[in-house]
């Protein structure tokens, strides 16, 4: 699968591209995650073809030969197809600007590159991705399964109904099936996730799971207090309107009657 594109023992009179490479995030929008399930092949090259552009177009340095080179080096990806790979890639980069985004490991995007693997495999993959994308930049990031799926399914937006995704991704809102997922990623793919007495979940990749509770913990006091202030808010207002109302009412003059000498 689209193994030629990255760096090899280099053959005779062949330029040695960097074995281990610099670049540790293939930074992606999560639409490119579309289709994943379907056609993991063309995902990974329009993966490829992104992250190549969207590098090279940052160098302001060298002409284009010499920036794609430096770009290739920078991924660990053989020097193929210049003007081919910067013009698929542009299309790609145009096309999704504003874009949430997630980053690939090179590690893992290397390894779904070569070998072969199961779609609950590649349902992870996009499970991890799509909840990196919603956590972004944060330590944590609260979220909820319609929104998990949508990721997964390439969707910047949140879903309404289960059949808005497409028919690969829907196998696996089945709540079984989503459980696992959650429940490999945990084991195997370093999410930290709490879902206790909430609604939707909280995830993070940088807290463990003590200090991920604590902080969801402490969201749920700041919340019931504020609840209960804001209730207290609207009974004295209520209060106050009756008192208004009360003091705005007109009084009855007392008249007296003339009692005759």
């Amino acid at each position: 699968m689209f193994k030629s594109l990255l760096a090899s023992t280099p053959k005779n009179n062949e330029k040695e591209v960097n074995p281990v490479g610099k670049a540790e995030f293939l930074n992606i929008p999560v639409q490119l995650l579309s289709g994943f399930l379907e056609d993991t092949r063309m995902s990974i090259r329009d993966i490829y073809y992104y992250a190549l552009y969207a590098h090279f177009i940052k160098l302001d340095k060298g002409t284009d030969k010499e920036k794609y080179r430096a770009t290739c080096e920078w991924f660990n990806f053989k020097e193929l197809d210049r003007e081919e790979n910067l013009k698929r890639g542009k299309v790609l980069f145009e096309r999704y600007p504003n874009s949430p985004m997630t980053g690939i490991d090179r590690n893992l995007y290397s390894e779904y590159n070569k070998l072969e693997k199961s779609d609950f495999d590649k349902a992870c993959f996009l499970a991890y991705h799509a909840l990196k994308s919603i956590v972004g930049n944060k330590i944590f990031q609260k979220a909820d399964n319609r929104l998990l799926w949508a990721r997964m399914d390439g969707k910047a937006k949140s879903i309404q109904d289960e059949s808005e995704l497409s028919e690969k991704i829907r196998f696996f809102t089945q709540e079984y099936q989503t459980l696992k997922i959650k429940r490999e990623l945990q084991e195997n793919w370093g999410l930290i996730y709490y879902a206790q007495h909430t609604r939707g979940f909280y995830v993070s990749f940088k807290m463990d799971l003590k200090s991920l509770i604590m902080e969801v913990m402490k969201r749920k006091r700041k919340s019931v207090e504020k609840q209960r202030l804001d209730q207290l808010r609207i009974l004295e207002q209520q209060v106050m309107e009756k008192l208004n109302k009360s003091s705005q009412k007109p009084k009855l003059i007392e008249t007296g009657t003339d009692v005759p000498d």
